[in-house]
């Protein structure tokens, strides 16, 4: 295991200070607007019921025994992509017309299209939920993988989700959005597993490895992606010290090959399984919910 060297540190360093955006005022100033819309948010129907299709989402988790991140991520890949959190099951990718509300980010999904950022609200929120830290950060890749377009079968023992190749759209954020925070063109969303961080895609259904600093990898593919942790700060609670120390944890690597693609093909089929064997569970589940998913689709706005 190695740990964070001072040349890393001066790469944090400047990553922050080039971006002008790492000083106690403006994060301060940031926090306290940011704090102050969800307070104003916690009352309001959308967020009271989005927070509770995330405890239930949790339940269901439980109810099942699912323990590991991993197991837990893909699991969620299955019910976002299946529509199970969305009104008339059904849920699509898009990037445009969306809400993307502060204080409830994944609430988009009730509403049956989302993006990244959407998406991996929702997944962190679901992790924390079970007992895994999480957080949402940014990235910037070159080239989004794959967009899924699901139909997802669901009548027999099998199911199935299935990803094509979409070009990519928007990938490079402007000039102006550049200079002021460097967020990236993609969101994940960071988990901890035995000691090392690991990324989850669930808008392309795949996993990400830690390789370098500030860079991770996607399994089983060549694709790069580098990190933007700011992102975490600026959509997460953590306040300046969790932050500081969440970065370097995060970027102490190993040296050792991240997940293979084995390791998470494993997950994904006792994902699969999980939900094949029990579509009755998860349809009751989709029903007691209905009446949040109701409410946030009238009232978020």
């Amino acid at each position: 295991m190695r740990t964070v060297t001072n040349s890393s540190m001066e790469q944090i360093i400047k990553y922050v200070t080039f971006n002008k955006i790492y000083t106690n005022e403006f994060m301060h100033s940031l926090q306290a607007h940011l704090i102050n819309e969800i307070n104003a948010d916690k009352n309001k129907p959308f967020y009271r019921a989005y927070l509770n299709i995330v405890k239930e989402t949790a339940n269901l988790i439980n109810s099942l025994n699912i323990k590991d991140p991993f197991t837990k991520c893909s699991f969620f890949y299955y019910l976002l992509w299946l529509g199970i959190f969305s009104q008339d099951r059904s849920f699509t990718f898009s990037d445009q017309n969306r809400i993307s509300n502060m204080s409830a980010l994944g609430a988009d999904i009730m509403l049956g299209k989302s993006a990244c950022l959407n998406n991996t609200d929702m997944l962190s929120r679901v992790l924390r939920a079970t007992n895994t830290e999480s957080y949402i950060i940014g990235c910037e890749v070159a080239d989004i993988k794959a967009i899924p377009s699901t139909q997802a079968k669901t009548s027999s023992k099998y199911t199935t989700l299935t990803a094509t190749q979409k070009e990519p759209s928007e990938l490079s954020p402007s000039k102006e959005a550049e200079s002021l925070l460097d967020y990236g063109n993609h969101a994940l969303s960071i988990f901890e597993y035995q000691g090392k961080y690991y990324l989850a895609d669930p808008t392309n259904l795949t996993f990400l490895s830690i390789t370098d600093f500030l860079e991770a990898t996607y399994t089983g593919e060549r694709i790069t992606a580098d990190l933007k942790p700011i992102v975490t700060l600026m959509l997460e609670d953590v306040d300046v010290k969790h932050f500081k120390d969440l970065i370097i944890e995060s970027f102490v690597f190993s040296d050792e090959p991240g997940v293979d693609i084995s390791f998470i093909n494993n997950h994904s089929n006792t994902s699969k399984l999980l939900v094949a064997d029990n579509m009755d569970l998860i349809t009751d589940f989709h029903h007691q919910i209905t009446k949040d998913i109701d409410t946030v689709c009238k009232t978020l706005k």
